[in-house]
């Protein structure tokens, strides 16, 4: 039941997704299309936050906390569909379906009705234009036509090759796992964990709120570039931060060889909790620790299946603690530091950005299927670090996959420095243009910005 709601919840925001950014590029004005764009991310950093500050205040509740953090969400749900009742439809969308007299309404509601009559004039030409060219196809056809049209090609693969380097760079993973990753810097009790992640999404939702100002002052190849680099230097930060954590690592000082386990044979805390089958347990004192490598319980992770640390009462008697996920270190501060500056370079760079190049990029004919595959290029990205950063940190450890998002986002300034035009101030109308130049000056063409009314 619950994989089955996932599904859904993920299927629905798939759509909103690739709709949301498409809807406001074609409403926005030229000069305020990038800041209304990049509002989304800060909206959605929000609503991480809350679902943060949810989980950690039902985190005390053991046993039904996770039932009142998702009936909580459904009530966003409920807002955002109200607020949709009331929202116009695209202009642009209107007049490609000869709505023109339903079209210049919406249009004039959108500028709160001021003289509309050139802007509507000159999207109505592009359109025609367009639907001259598209010919009414299906999604399919579309799909071959802009695999055979070679701007709209070099389009597509920007659109969906940012929208890959910004979820390999390590993007969303993060954000999810931030109370997973404190943890394995060494913050051992589940809800400091949550609620240091609370404090790292403040940070997030200040800086995208930064972004939405940045987006239009820099521009957006420039912010993309910069952002990557920034990214590359945290998630480097925070690999080694990780290596140093297991080069002083604690050491197993008790080990009494009666059960029958691998555990007996670990001597250091990070190869006992790399082990699935077992954990650490040890004294509260960090000045003069005695510890030890106990077989896990597979049924009850908060204890061990044997010796000390098999009963939470004994436990809180001895002082002692289980851990199966981190070793205790004594600098886990740097990691939440790390953190921190990793949503630093992404809240205002490649959270907003992957969406507001794509809603631009794209001619009107190709503009919903362009949308539709960079979204799903995104979630299905999305998909893979979800299911795999666990795993990833059991095969090569938490190390390095840091060391992987950094190389991944090495590899996305590159791109974005060879392919990514600067879209700054350009109508939609004039931004497909840009894809019709020579490859090499593709990414490297200097844009003037264009002192658009509309």
């Amino acid at each position: 039941m619950l994989l089955c709601g996932r599904f859904i919840v993920g299927f629905g925001f798939g759509f909103t997704g690739a709709s949301t950014a498409v809807y406001i590029a074609e409403c926005a004005p030229v000069r305020m299309r990038g800041k209304l764009i990049g509002l989304s991310q800060p909206f959605l950093t929000i609503g991480i936050l809350s679902a943060t500050i949810f989980a950690g205040v039902f985190s005390y509740d053991t046993i039904n906390g996770w039932r009142y953090m998702w009936a909580f969400q459904g009530i966003w749900s409920v807002i955002q569909f109200t607020g949709l009742l009331f929202m116009p439809e695209s202009p642009r969308w209107l007049i490609q379906k000869s709505q023109f007299g339903e079209g210049k309404i919406a249009l004039a509601k959108l500028r709160h009705g001021s003289n509309v009559e050139e802007e509507f004039n000159e999207i109505k030409k592009n359109c025609e234009e367009d639907m001259k060219n598209s010919e009414n196809l299906g999604s399919f056809q579309t799909f071959v036509k802009m695999m055979q049209t070679q701007p709209v090609r070099r389009a597509l693969l920007v659109g969906c090759g940012i929208q890959l380097f910004a979820q390999f760079s390590g993007a969303n993973t993060i954000i999810y796992y931030s109370g997973i990753i404190i943890k394995m810097a060494g913050v051992g009790d589940v809800s400091t964990a949550i609620w240091n992640s609370v404090i790292i999404n403040c940070i997030n939702l200040l800086f995208a709120i930064i972004g939405v100002w940045l987006v239009d002052l820099v521009g957006r190849r420039k912010l993309a570039i910069s952002g990557l680099i920034g990214l590359a230097f945290s998630t480097c930060c925070l690999a080694t931060t990780f290596l140093m954590a297991i080069k002083h690592t604690p050491a197993v000082t008790y080990n009494s060889g009666q059960y029958n386990s691998s555990c007996m044979t670990h001597s250091l805390c990070s190869d006992c909790v790399h082990d699935p089958n077992c954990g650490f347990c040890y004294s509260s004192n960090e000045n003069n620790m005695n510890a030890t490598c106990l077989p896990s319980d597979p049924k009850l992770w908060q204890t061990s299946a044997v010796g000390a640390c098999n009963s939470t009462t004994a436990m809180q008697t001895a002082s002692l603690k289980w851990v199966i996920d981190y070793c205790p270190v004594s600098f886990s501060w740097v990691a939440v530091v790390g953190l921190a500056f990793f949503l630093v370079f992404y809240a205002p760079t490649m959270g907003p950005l992957p969406w507001t190049i794509n809603a631009e990029i794209y001619p009107l004919w190709a503009r919903s299927t362009g949308n539709g595959l960079a979204a799903a290029t995104c979630w299905l990205c999305n998909l893979i670090n979800s299911v795999s950063f666990l795993s990833l940190s059991e095969a090569i450890n938490s190390y390095g996959v840091f060391y992987l998002l950094s190389f991944m986002a090495v590899s996305g300034a590159l791109f974005c420095y060879f392919l990514l035009p600067e879209t700054k101030g350009k109508s939609l109308e004039a931004i497909e243009i840009l894809f019709m130049k020579d490859r090499k000056k593709l990414g490297n063409d200097e844009q003037q910005d264009l002192n658009d009314q509309y």
